[in-house]
């Protein structure tokens, strides 16, 4: 870009350009590969018939394929967030300081109820989840669900295919699944809690078909004249 900038400064009739150079370049954004409709099922499935496998990483994992959190939005949970009259969970997210509201679902709801009424250390804490290890402090390392989700992928049999693991990824499949099936990208922004609308832009370019609505077709030969 500098160097764009002192070429155009070189001469006269490009001078008149520099005003409509930017002043950075945006990020470049790679497009992620998220889970297939196949995978997910396979997940959810496995989450269900698994033995051994902890109710609060069943719930972790629920939540965040179900939900698109992130982590660090897991991980803050409290158990005064959770309207169970009212079916839902009131959320502060930590990244954009909003507020946002998230439904309570059956799987959800059972799947929290399991782990707090089976398996949760007893705690003053009022954070949801803990560590499973004395002392039972609040799970609040984003390598920790990182690591849960890991775990629960790698033993459904899914192939990593390029992909890493964590609430990223949960996030970017959530969405692609929602687009998938219809739901319209503000009702998608809306239910990840996103502060800015445009930002749900990116989570078309997880999906091929999408993608391919997006494209012009070519004129066809002696369409365009000059």
């Amino acid at each position: 870009m500098p160097g764009l900038k002192l070429f155009l400064s070189m001469f006269g009739e490009t001078e008149p350009f520099l005003p409509e150079i930017p002043g950075h370049l945006p990020k470049k954004r790679d497009i992620l590969k998220v889970y297939s409709d196949d995978e997910y099922n396979r997940i959810i499935a496995h989450l269900d018939e698994a033995e051994g496998l902890s109710f609060r990483n069943k719930a972790i994992t629920i939540l965040a394929m179900n939900t698109g959190l992130r982590a660090v939005d897991i991980c803050a949970i409290r158990l005064r967030d959770i309207d169970w009259e009212h079916s839902i969970i009131h959320i502060v997210q930590q990244k954009t300081g909003r507020t946002h509201d998230i439904p309570l679902t059956e799987a959800i709801g059972n799947a929290l109820v399991d782990y707090l009424l089976n398996e949760r250390p007893v705690s003053d804490l009022d954070f949801v989840f803990l560590r499973s290890v004395a002392p039972h402090g609040p799970l609040m390392s984003h390598a920790g669900i990182r690591n849960i989700l890991f775990n629960v992928v790698n033993d459904s049999d899914i192939e990593a295919k390029g992909r890493s693991y964590g609430t990223r990824v949960t996030r970017h499949s959530t969405a692609s699944r929602m687009l998938r099936n219809g739901v319209p990208l503000p009702v998608i922004s809306e239910a990840l809690g996103h502060g800015n609308k445009d930002s749900v832009m990116i989570y078309i370019t997880t999906d091929n078909a999408k993608l391919a609505e997006c494209t012009l077709p070519l004129p066809r030969g002696g369409a365009c004249h000059g």
